[in-house]
């Protein structure tokens, strides 16, 4: 057509727009890597260069930087399939001309079989490749190994996915090699050969490796997929992690989030949380909701981290000095997070992001500064849900280089240093520098070699240096060479510098003998004014015998300036936890006198939970004896503590202390501490105690939330005068649900028929609590069917759930019966094949995005919802589903019609027979030495242990098969287009 000239330009200008756009965020491929780089924004006055990338490095998942400058980079060929073949491998790039490419490049070692860390020194390369921990000689440098690896552990977990487990490692300033690990593949570590009584059960979270002494050591307990630590100017060490939240400070000894039943972390109780401020996502409830909008870039671009990096280079401007810089895997940049002190730790602010690629397949996985203070940045070169989908020929990868200006050249080869110019290198602006020579110092110290002068020079430094962070490198210096006896470190307990009163304290508990350290420490708990020397006060609690704790857990726990602490409380507590054994009196009486609310209620849920009641007897009655002298408020928690910590027990031996105290609680004007009493009373068979509590269910002129309480409390009694009482309810609505899920506690005979008589009238809550209740007894599932067969029970109100609870009740007539009934729940391998490629097949661009999403909302409420959740509404017993791959047809498809092909450790299922011949099903979420917590579908449960005749683990998911089977095409086309809404745009079908 002959448009006019105006038109024919702007048709040209679309086109090349449409072009452009299609090129840059179409995800069949990356940009040419020359163009990655030169298309990346970051500040004025940086600068990107590609330093490396395929076919001359593929696959890069970590990388480290040895004594001359050159990068040792881990190449994961096998990702994601473990231990297929060798293959991985790491390959050596050197910069030359330090013009930010790498000029040569040398394959070191090429036989592993699934690589996820490096780091060199001591005469080789440090490789974690799970299962296995190993050591590549190479001790004359020729970058060839002088052996085949020698393993060092193994046992490291590989055995639930494919990327949450054992990763990177780091030098830390005290001399350990430090790794990060993730939380889903656990691992039982241990020497090969070690059977499972000489391994150490390791859950994730952060470890350490001694390089001389060849010691392990679990640091810090949890966090979800910790990837990447490093340390500040005053060595406190921090990760970020791969999910939300993002960012840790690391505390040896502490427990972070999250917990699932862990038995590393059973007394924890609480975990401490991320010490972010904000975050880098705006989908609260959801937490893709956001991703690729304005606001979604402003906040930081998305949820899923990798990499930690504290700047302490020379080459960039000093406001970026001690800041954290990681990886977003979404946002395609490099997050940059301020950190500033408050009370014994620290808060993470955001800061404007340091780089933003513009390559739709940019995936940084980790960042570090070299020796010309230019910052390395490995990209795994993919797309996806923190997980490889495009990238399936691991054809790609890339290296970058950021600096600031025109970086120095500087000659590395500190192998070649003296041992004074390397103790002269802890001056350095730049700590690589400082870092590097530390270790090969402690590396010439190790072989005998003399360091005489070396420590002369540090000592020096120490005694001159004026500022914190330049003392400190020489006193991390003279320590890993042994130079720090326990008299130089008792004089520095005193020193004027709390940083420096903080190491003092850390290294004392490296070696010192637990009676002369606890001498030491015992006066700095009374006196010491700095939180963050109380906090490392309360950390070296846990390398001390037991005997040798009170002094200091007592002093401390009486600084009430700490009760809101991030960390104080909490470290406290895991501290004194396992005193409850050494004396149960002084347990108690150090729970009524601390001034921490935390403590006081973990402690008096220890005494509870103590698997001796001997043992919590007598701490009790010092707890009763001495509640007159607490305020109401640290009554509340030492009664709410002991009441958690008793769960599971119907009925105990009343301590000679309670019936006085009880007395005066009961007359108590605070509402909340009369209701703990009474439930006190039940647990301790006081029948007044069991009478107030019928009254309160009765009393409709209470709260619903109080008089459910009240039956839950009556529940751990089951009074006869309790059931007859919950048959009335039904016919109340406030609390009909409560009382049908209740009257499954009691094997009554008339149950089925008293529910289902009201059935036709109950709302669709209250049926859903019928089914259930009636799903747990083999008599009662018996009626159930017969009201299925008349049509009282419409079959849509039975779910896959429902019907997988009654096949677990074991009877041959239910089974059948539920066959010809509602159908069959367990369909076979190749049923589930065919159905989901038809699904596949009918699921179309087109199809989705004509579908009614609220009809399928509709559906997820019914189905799914009690469970999972989605936008911000729904259950929290299965995994939030705004995180997972849910735009991703495929994975959809997967995980709904096969839910048990691939479940996590967290979420797989187990059957409890219970007395009376009562099946529970459902998540184990808490275990005790007398309890057993189990997330059913409907409703969590706290069971008496001594009354779980059987338990049979599954391998099965909660989420049961079949079900779409019961669904209209409607219905199955509007659940996918609601479960793949994207930020309220229609999903484009199978080719996502």
């Amino acid at each position: 057509m002959n448009y006019p000239l105006r038109i024919r330009v702007c048709i040209v200008v679309l086109i090349s727009l449409t072009l452009e756009t299609s090129r840059v965020f179409g995800q069949d491929s990356p940009l040419p890597a020359s163009e990655a780089a030169a298309s990346m924004k970051v500040p004025e006055g940086f600068q990107v260069s590609l330093f490396a990338a395929e076919p001359d490095v593929k696959q890069p998942i970590g990388f480290c930087i040895d004594d001359r400058g050159r990068l040792w980079v881990a190449e994961a060929y096998n990702y994601p399939n473990h231990g297929t073949k060798p293959g991985d491998r790491i390959v050596i790039f050197e910069d030359v001309d330090n013009d930010g490419t790498f000029d040569k490049r040398t394959v070191f070692y090429d036989q592993l079989n699934y690589v996820t860390g490096i780091e060199v020194g001591f005469g080789g390369a440090w490789v974690m490749s799970p299962p296995s921990f190993y050591f590549i000689p190479d001790r004359n440098g020729d970058d060839v190994p002088d052996s085949e690896p020698e393993v060092l552990l193994d046992g490291f977990g590989n055995h639930a996915n494919s990327h949450n487990l054992a990763n990177g490692f780091a030098w830390g300033p005290d001399g350990w090699l430090y790794g990060t690990h993730g939380r889903t593949n656990w691992s039982k570590i241990g020497k090969p050969g070690d059977d499972d009584s000489q391994r150490i059960q390791f859950d994730g979270g952060i470890y350490r490796y001694h390089p001389v002494r060849h010691v392990w050591e679990s640091y810090a307990d949890g966090t979800t997929n910790p990837w990447g630590i490093d340390w500040n100017s005053v060595g406190e060490a921090f990760v970020c992690n791969c999910v939300n939240p993002h960012l840790f400070h690391v505390i040896q000894g502490a427990h972070y989030e999250p917990w699932r039943n862990r038995e590393s972390s059973r007394y924890a109780y609480k975990r401490i949380d991320t010490i972010a401020d904000h975050l880098h996502y705006i989908g609260t409830s959801n937490v893709r909701e956001g991703l690729g909008s304005a606001a979604e870039d402003v906040a930081g671009g998305g949820h899923a981290h990798c990499g930690t990096m504290i700047y302490l280079g020379d080459n960039w401007p000093a406001k970026y000095r001690d800041s954290v810089f990681m990886n977003n895997i979404h946002g395609k940049r490099i997050n940059h997070d301020w950190l500033r002190r408050e009370g014994s730790g620290y808060v993470a602010s955001h800061a404007t992001d340091i780089l933003r690629s513009q390559d739709p397949w940019h995936m940084g996985v980790t960042l570090q500064y070299g020796p010309d203070g230019g910052v390395y940045v490995l990209d795994w070169s993919d797309t996806g849900e923190c997980h490889s989908v495009k990238n399936t020929q691991r054809e790609t990868g890339r290296i970058f280089k950021i600096t600031y200006g025109k970086p120095s050249k500087p000659t590395i080869d500190l192998a070649k240093a003296s041992n004074d110019e390397l103790a002269d290198l802890q001056k350095h602006p730049n700590d690589w520098w400082a870092r590097h020579a530390r270790r090969l110092l402690q590396e010439r110290s190790s072989s005998n070699q003399s360091i005489d002068q070396a420590a002369q020079i540090l000592q020096k430094q120490f005694d001159d240096s004026s500022g914190a962070a330049e003392k400190l490198r020489a006193l991390w210096t003279l320590h890993c060479i042994g130079r720090t006896d326990v008299s130089f470190l008792k004089t520095l307990c005193q020193h004027g510098d709390e940083h420096i009163r903080t190491w003092a304290v850390r290294l004392l508990c490296e070696s010192t003998p637990s009676e002369e350290l606890a001498t030491i420490l015992e006066p700095l708990s009374v006196s010491e004014t700095s939180p963050k020397v109380r906090l490392y006060l309360a950390v070296a609690l846990q390398r001390l015998a037991l005997k040798d704790r009170w002094e200091i857990a007592e002093k401390l726990a009486q600084h009430s300036e700490d009760n809101a602490d991030h960390n104080i409380p909490l470290m406290l507590w895991y501290g004194i936890e396992p005193l409850i054994d050494h004396n149960p009196a002084r347990y108690a009486q150090l729970a009524i006198l601390s001034k921490f609310s935390l403590v006081q209620e973990h402690a008096a849920r220890r005494i509870g939970g103590h698997d001796k009641w001997e043992v919590s007897e007598v701490a009790c009655n010092q707890l009763f004896q001495s509640l007159a002298v607490c305020s109401s408020a640290s009554q509340i928690n030492l009664l709410k503590g002991l009441l958690t910590g008793l769960e599971g027990r119907r009925k105990l031996k009343t301590p000679q202390a309670w019936a006085k105290c009880f007395q005066t609680l009961k007359t108590t004007e605070n509402e909340q501490l009369r209701d703990l009493a009474l439930r006190l009373g039940v647990v301790f068979d006081d029948p007044s105690a069991i009478d107030e509590l019928i009254s309160l269910v009765n009393d409709s002129a209470q709260t619903t939330n109080r008089r459910e309480s009240a039956i839950q409390t009556l529940l751990a009694r089951k009074p006869k005068q309790l059931l007859d009482t919950l048959f009335r309810l039904i016919d109340k609505n406030e609390l009909r649900t409560v009382a049908i899920q209740s009257l499954a506690e009691f094997a009554q005979y008339d149950t089925a028929a008293q529910l289902l008589g009201r059935y036709s009238s109950f709302d669709e809550a209250s049926r859903r609590a019928v089914v259930q209740t009636l799903s747990s007894r083999t008599a009662w599932g018996s009626k159930l069917l017969d009201a299925l067969e008349t049509g009282l029970v419409p079959r849509r109100d039975i779910s896959a759930y429902d019907a997988r609870q009654l096949l677990n009740l074991k009877d041959d007539q239910i089974e059948k019966r539920l066959l010809t009934l509602w159908g069959d729940v367990r369909p076979t391998a190749s049923s589930k094949s065919k159905l989901t490629a038809s699904l596949k097949k009918s699921l179309s661009s087109d199809v989705l995005a004509k579908s009614d999403a609220s009809l399928g909302k509709a559906v997820f409420v019914k189905s799914c919802a009690q469970c999972h959740r989605l936008f911000g509404e729904g259950g929290t017993i299965g995994p939030d589903l705004a995180g997972s791959q849910r735009t991703n047809l495929d994975y959809l498809l997967e995980n709904i019609v096969d839910p048990s092909a691939s479940v996590s450790k967290d979420f797989t299922t187990e059957k409890l027979l219970v007395d009376g011949g009562r099946v529970v099903t459902g998540i184990v979420l808490d275990e005790s030495d007398f309890a057993v917590t189990v997330q059913t579908a409907t409703e969590k449960l706290t069971l008496p242990k001594s009354e779980v005749e059987e338990r049979q683990p599954s391998k099965l998911s909660m989420m049961p098969e079949g079900l779409l089977e019961n669904l209209s095409k409607e219905q199955i086309s509007g659940l996918f287009a609601y479960l793949m809404e994207r930020g309220g745009q229609k999903p484009t079908g199978p080719e996502q």
